[in-house]
Formats: C-alpha cells, sequence, structure tokens
C-alpha cells in the first residue's frame, strides 16, 4: 500500500473532549477499551510517548486518525488533555487510507484484517473508477471502447495487492480468506462457527477452507458402504463444535438408504447441526431442534412435548439423544441425561410412540446409541445396553426392526488411559449402534 501520510505538524495539547473516534478504526478494529491492559500501566508512568494523530472535520472538531489506545488509557487516568499531531487529508478516501496504514504493525486477528479488506477493496474499485473517468475526460474516448483488461480494478491484480498490503502473502490464501469470510457473512453456520477460531489461531486459513470446501462430499461421487459397520471419522465441514458430535458419514449412509431425494428428515435433538448440514449436501430436506439451539436454523423445542405438526408426516427422523447420564455434565440441567435411569428409559419408550405417530407409513427411525460403561452407571450396574433399551422401546411402539449398524466411535482416549486400561485390566468403550425401524403400512 502506498504511503498516504502527510507531513507532520507540530505537535500541540488538545482537549480530550473535544478528540472524536473514528468510525472506521471502530468499524475494524473494534472497542479500544478492551485492549489497553498492557498500555495502561505505561501511560501511568511514563505518559502519551507517541502524539495521537487527528485531523479537522467538517464540523470544525477533532476526529481520531490514530491512537485510539492511547486516548482510552488517559481518559481511564484522568487526563484532561493529551499529545497530538494535526494532519489534513485531501479525501474521506486518503483519511480512510491513513487509519489502515497507522495500523499496519498491529497486531489483527482474522475478523479485524477481513474488515481492513473490505475496506481496501472499496478503496480499490473507488481509484479505478476515479483513474477510467480521468481517462476518459482526457482523451475524450467512449466508454465502451475503454480496454478494461488493463484495468487496475482486475480481480487478480486487486486480490493481490489487498493480499501484500494485509501481509495475507498471495492472491490464493487471501481468496480463501474472502471465500470464508463472504460466507459467514451470509450466515452460513458452519463458517460462522470457524471465525472465533481463526481469531485466536487455533484454525488456519487452509484448514477452515478446506472444512468448507468438503460441505458437498455426499452429493457428487458419493459411494457408501455396503456393509453393515461403518467405521467413520468426524468431519467439521458438516455441523459445528457440540459436545456428542458424530461422524456426518452416519447420516449420510443412513439417509443413502433409507431415504429418497427431497424427503423430509427430522431430527429432534440436532446439536450442532450435523444432519442438516449432511440433509442440504444429499438434497433432502430438513427440519431440526434442539432444547438449547446454537444456530439459527435449529428452532427451539423439548421433544419430550413430542413433534410438532409441520414434522408430521416425514420420512426419517434421525435421534442422536445423550445416552443417558454420558455426557451430563457437558449440557444443560435441563436436559433428560441428568433423569435418574427410569426416568430415561420412560424417554426412550415415549420418544419411539412420538415418532411412530410423526411418521408417514413406511417411514424410518433411526436411533443411534452406545453403551454406557463405567461413569454414572446405577448401583451395581456393570454397564448399561442402551441399544437393547432403544430396540425394546422402538419394538413396543409398533415398529418393525429393520437394521442394526455397528457404529464403532472414532476413540477420544488418550495414550495415558489406554496405558491404564491395560494396567488396570479395563476395557475402554467403543460400542455404539444405529438402529433402525420401520412403520408399518397401514391396512
Amino acid at each position: 500500500m502506498p504511503s498516504t501520510l502527510p507531513a507532520t505538524n507540530v505537535t500541540r495539547l488538545i482537549d480530550i473532549g473535544q478528540i472524536l473516534p473514528n468510525p472506521l478504526s471502530l468499524s475494524i478494529y473494534g472497542d479500544p477499551e478492551q485492549e489497553t491492559d498492557d498500555l495502561l500501566e505505561s501511560v501511568r508512568t511514563h505518559g502519551i510517548l507517541v502524539p495521537l494523530v487527528v485531523t479537522r472535520t467538517a464540523s470544525s472538531e477533532w476526529e481520531l486518525i490514530s491512537g485510539h489506545r492511547r486516548l482510552s488509557c488517559a481518559r481511564a487516568l484522568g487526563h484532561e488533555e493529551v499529545p497530538c499531531e494535526a494532519r489534513s487529508y485531501p479525501s474521506s478516501q486518503a483519511r480512510d487510507r491513513a487509519v489502515l496504514e497507522y495500523n499496519r504493525q498491529r497486531r489483527k486477528t482474522f475478523s479485524q484484517l477481513m474488515r481492513e479488506a473490505d475496506t481496501l477493496e472499496t478503496l480499490y474499485k473507488a481509484e479505478a473508477r476515479h483513474r477510467r473517468l480521468t481517462n476518459l475526460r482526457q482523451f475524450n474516448t467512449p466508454r465502451e471502447n475503454i480496454d478494461r483488461r488493463n484495468s487496475d480494478n482486475r480481480s487478480g491484480r486487486s486480490d493481490s495487492a489487498v493480499a501484500q498490503a494485509l501481509g495475507l502473502g498471495g492472491k490464493d490464501l487471501y481468496r480463501q480468506a474472502r471465500m470464508i469470510w463472504k460466507t459467514a457473512r451470509q450466515g452460513d453456520p458452519r463458517a460462522e462457527a470457524c471465525l472465533p477460531q481463526l481469531d485466536a489461531g487455533t484454525k488456519t486459513i487452509h484448514a477452515a477452507y478446506k472444512d468448507l470446501r468438503r460441505r458437498d462430499r455426499f452429493s457428487a461421487g458419493f459411494r457408501p458402504t455396503p456393509y453393515d459397520v461403518w467405521s467413520f471419522k468426524h468431519d467439521r465441514a458438516f455441523g459445528i463444535p457440540h459436545p456428542g458430535s458424530i461422524p456426518p458419514a452416519i447420516v449420510a449412509h443412513t439417509l443413502h438408504y433409507y431415504t429418497l431425494p427431497n424427503a423430509l428428515v427430522v431430527d429432534p435433538m440436532a446439536g450442532g447441526g450435523t444432519t442438516l448440514d449432511v440433509c442440504e449436501s444429499m438434497g433432502r430436506k430438513a427440519i431440526a431442534y434442539d432444547l438449547n439451539p446454537v444456530r439459527p436454523d435449529i428452532l427451539k423445542h423439548d421433544v419430550r412435548h413430542g413433534f410438532p405438526p409441520e414434522s408430521h408426516g416425514c420420512d426419517l427422523i434421525f435421534c442422536d439423544p445423550p445416552y443417558h447420564t454420558m455426557l451430563a455434565r457437558k449440557y444443560g440441567a435441563a436436559g433428560i441425561d441428568h433423569e435418574p435411569l427410569p426416568v430415561w428409559i420412560a424417554f426412550l419408550n415415549q420418544l419411539a410412540r412420538d415418532a411412530m405417530a410423526a411418521l408417514k407409513p413406511g417411514g424410518h427411525l433411526a436411533l443411534l446409541v452406545a453403551n454406557q460403561t463405567e461413569k454414572d452407571l446405577p448401583a451395581g450396574f456393570g454397564y448399561l445396553d442402551h441399544a437393547f433399551l432403544g430396540y425394546s422401546a422402538m419394538v413396543a411402539a409398533g415398529f418393525l426392526p429393520e437394521r442394526r449398524v455397528s457404529c464403532p466411535m472414532d476413540g477420544a482416549y488418550l495414550p495415558q488411559h489406554v496405558r491404564r486400561a491395560r494396567t488396570e485390566g479395563r476395557m475402554l468403550g467403543q460400542v455404539r449402534d444405529l438402529l433402525i425401524g420401520r412403520k408399518p403400512f397401514e391396512k
């Protein structure tokens, strides 16, 4: 980015009350008071060592160009005046450029970088348009005869310039970042879930981009396994992080074998929305509910009150309940996972009866359940066979058993857990089953 900073004027003291924050700076970098902890003590001890930069507004007030954190510290410490350099800028675009330039060396989050990119792209487009109009006036050339292929507004050239200004390297990485940002701004829950990880530096741009690109893996070229053992790993391209999230391939295979395109699928305990995302990828309609929704496309509903009217007549109900008390500490206190075992069994039976009422004839109920071992077991129990409990509930409700598929958990055990289990002669739980029941056709 070429320098847009005018020559430095004489430093003067200006009343704090006369200085207004810069709207662009606040929109990109946020509230400066959230980032003053490391600076406050320095200002308290040494004062403001680097003057703030201000400019006159049309109403003769001072607008801050650089130094929002310093100004916040000064206000917090009760200073009445701060040293400032007054600068003038020929246009609002030049002023915006200066704001970005003064923050060039600032440590920024991914979201701050993308908000900078929003501003830079707007500035580049305005400058390119200005150059084209200047050429038109200078040479009196008909607009349709201008060769726009040589314009600085070409996508590739603009991408490279913005990427360089942001310090993101080449245009390819920048385009990946922009795709993530644009998708998140459009309200995609998976892209929105990536932003905190990118801001915290716990996920790379390339990894987030790959996750979003994999969303179509079940649409074109999907090759289902022909066996009744579905050993799949998690894929963060589907659903957002949530306790008890499941491999999306389990949902995809269930849809493949037990639904047709455009079928209506209902998930009454949707969690992070994996079922929603897989249905979108495979061309199925989906309605998702949860007691504590974490996405706007999941509706708030407690399945203990039955299935809402809009879900009736559905083709498939996919249920991944919280397996009694296995994940109770990670869920809210109002869930069924906190209840005693008799209440949990009663819940499974009521869920099966309500699913029978909601499904159309010939529709399927898919119930994903895992054995419970070691933790929070009732007195005298060595384990809880939730698959047996689920099977009993489905048969009692009138479902015809269709299939039992083994879906072993991909394991979250650390090496020390495995070593300890071997030493103590214990087995670590991996058993999980998908039970499929079919609602009979009416006679």
